[in-house]
């Protein structure tokens, strides 16, 4: 506490000198106790001058909090702008990795269809040789070959929706939007000797981005087809469930493909957190697939069951 200036049995101020030089000395605690003291006081003449010094402070306090303000409120801006371009870096990636995926599937989905129209063209020659060649056999012909080409296009089209930028949200059934990934990665999985199960036979509809909830649901199979062939497991199955419970939507998406590492598990929803040995992994899908499901305002998460993981998806109704 300084001294008392006032309890001199004069009870007058006298002039020192240079009182402003003195009082700027003083604390900031000090000096508004000396305004106290000099404001109560009958003798006054200080008073103007520690009222100067103690707004020069405050002002020059509030400026260095406005500038604090002004280079915090930038850093925050720089930090926003660095996170919006890491998030359309991330989804970019994670389009192109499933875009490659999904054109190995649409080959396979081809390559039957092709191989048919092939072996038909043959057999259309054999058969104008050995004069088989009738109306009737036209017909069967075309039907047959119009077949596989609609199981192309049908294939094709797909592809095209898969990929194709949605901003609209709107109500969709969930096991059709399953079957319509299953349609696009049948033949790739039957490749890989995977068994695919979906458990429901009623449809519930949902609201939200359809596509961006097919790519959830490719990039969580996905995930389990790399890993069957990563650690050579030779029964291979993928159950797929969905329900309603207490007001809200789940869907558990399980495989038996041996989990996934203790390390890593709580880390796995993270960008760039991958469990793909020799860098064949980029650690965005499940990274993407977290994002989505908080778009449609609800959770994803995960856990190691008997042989495999279990990942659950709980959307509020």
């Amino acid at each position: 506490m300084i001294t008392n200036f006032f309890e001199k049995s004069s009870h007058k101020i006298k002039r020192r000198e240079n009182p402003k030089g003195k009082y700027s000395q003083l604390n900031t605690e000090d000096l508004l106790q000396a305004v106290k003291q000099s404001a109560h006081s009958v003798h006054r003449g200080d008073l103007d001058i520690l009222l100067e010094l103690f707004l020069d402070r405050y002002n020059a306090h509030q400026e260095e909090l406005d500038n604090l303000n002004q280079d915090l409120a930038q850093r925050i801006e720089i930090e926003v702008n660095l996170s919006r371009a890491n998030q359309k870096r991330y989804e970019q990636q994670a389009k192109m990795a499933a875009m490659g995926e999904m054109m190995d599937a649409v080959a396979h989905q081809w390559k039957q269809p092709l191989n048919a129209l092939s072996m038909l063209s043959e057999l259309l020659i054999s058969d104008f040789d050995e004069k088989n060649v009738d109306k009737a056999y036209i017909k069967d012909f075309t039907d047959t070959t119009q077949s596989q080409i609609e199981h192309m296009v049908t294939t094709l089209s797909e592809f095209r929706n898969f990929f194709r930028t949605k901003t609209t949200t709107e109500s969709f059934g969930i096991k059709r939007c399953i079957q319509s990934v299953m349609l696009l990665i049948k033949d790739e999985f039957l490749k890989n000797n995977i068994d695919i199960k979906i458990s429901n036979k009623q449809e519930m509809l949902i609201y939200g981005n359809e596509n961006e909830f097919k790519h959830l649901v490719l990039n969580i199979i996905n995930n389990a087809k790399d890993a069957f062939n990563e650690r050579d497991i030779i029964q291979r199955d993928i159950k797929i469930n969905f329900y309603k419970k207490q007001k809200n939507l789940h869907l558990d998406i399980a495989d038996n493909a041996g989990g996934i590492p203790l390390d890593v598990i709580d880390h796995i929803f993270k960008p760039e957190v991958t469990t793909k040995k020799d860098s064949k992994g980029t650690g965005i899908g499940l990274y993407m697939s977290m994002q989505i499901a908080q778009k449609l305002g609800g959770l994803l998460s995960v856990k190691n069951i008997k042989n495999g993981a279990l990942f659950k998806l709980k959307i509020p109704l």
